[in-house]
């Protein structure tokens, strides 16, 4: 991978991390006008708020689109200008004779092998590095997630990194009496017979507009039936569904809890990661700490 190939894919997932925590703000924004709102006045809440979505939704969106094109050209132009050195080295290689030819490409191959390995061991020296530094982003915010948990006594529990990992944390916190597939279920189903509560608040990742019945529809299908990665509306629902209070703790910002109605004793506690993982938004669920590991 080229060095200009290499910055623009570090550039675009950057900006697309940023992308996605703005869209998480705006859906922290909705969750938290739909735990607050009264039961009645969701749609006059939306109204007021819809907006100003719209507006930052476009806006993020036009930012996005306009850096990405910049940056494919930068692409385009680094692969053209690999493409002509690799021309030229072959151009270079040619001869007449089929036995000295066959050796030329030997070792033209050999390079190529030999280059080709020389970047793959470069790149993992800079995951490795991104890995071992304790002030980058990733590991800063494993750090503040740490120390709040060591603090009430407790630790993460690593939940694999797919659309699954809110319903598999829950389900851990449940101590397995439920899957990701019930919680799935019962996620879908309060959604759909409490459409007036939740459908204002959820919106076309697209469009930032209010889901159409259909749509909304669609998206409680795809709740139940595939990995989609859930959100806060889907805490929301499962928090009502079970009568369990959840409380969500993260690096940054207060903690966000659903069902304060419920008690105590029962709660669901899950840790939040912006950028612990590539995949982006994650979810894991927390232990107790064992005196060993409290003495550390």
């Amino acid at each position: 991978m080229s060095v200009i190939k290499y910055s623009t894919v570090v550039i675009k997932n950057c900006l697309m991390t940023e992308h996605r925590d703005e869209a998480s703000i705006l859906r922290t924004v909705s969750s938290s006008l739909s735990r607050t709102v009264t039961m009645g006045r969701m749609k006059e809440a939306y109204n007021k708020v819809a907006p100003l979505v719209r507006k930052l939704f476009a806006m993020s969106t036009q930012i996005v689109t306009s850096l990405e094109n910049n940056l494919a050209e930068v692409s385009v132009s680094g692969e053209n200008e690999s493409a002509q050195q690799s021309d030229n080295l072959e151009d270079d290689n040619e001869v007449i004779s089929d036995t000295v030819s066959t050796k030329k490409i030997s070792k033209a191959e050999k390079r190529r092998q030999k280059k080709a390995q020389e970047n793959r061991e470069r790149e993992e020296r800079i995951k490795e590095a991104e890995k071992n530094n304790k002030y980058c982003a990733r590991n800063l915010e494993a750090a503040k997630i740490k120390k709040i948990l060591k603090e009430r006594n407790l630790k993460m529990h690593e939940i694999q990194p797919d659309g699954n990992c809110l319903y598999a944390a829950i389900a851990h916190q449940l101590e397995n009496s439920a899957n990701v597939a019930s919680l799935r279920s019962v996620a879908s189903k309060f959604l759909l017979s409490n459409r007036d509560d939740f459908a204002p608040f959820i919106t076309d990742p697209n469009t930032g507009e209010m889901l159409t019945p259909e749509a909304y529809d669609e998206y409680c299908s795809q709740v139940e039936h595939t990995p989609a990665w859930g959100g806060q509306p889907e805490l929301r629902a499962l928090s009502q569904a079970l009568k369990r209070k959840i409380e969500v703790l993260q690096a940054e910002g207060t903690n966000i809890v659903f069902g304060e109605e419920f008690p105590n004793d029962k709660s669901i506690l899950l840790t939040y990661y912006r950028l612990y993982y590539g995949l982006g938004e994650h979810y894991n669920s927390v232990m107790a700490l064992t005196v060993d590991e409290d003495q550390d």
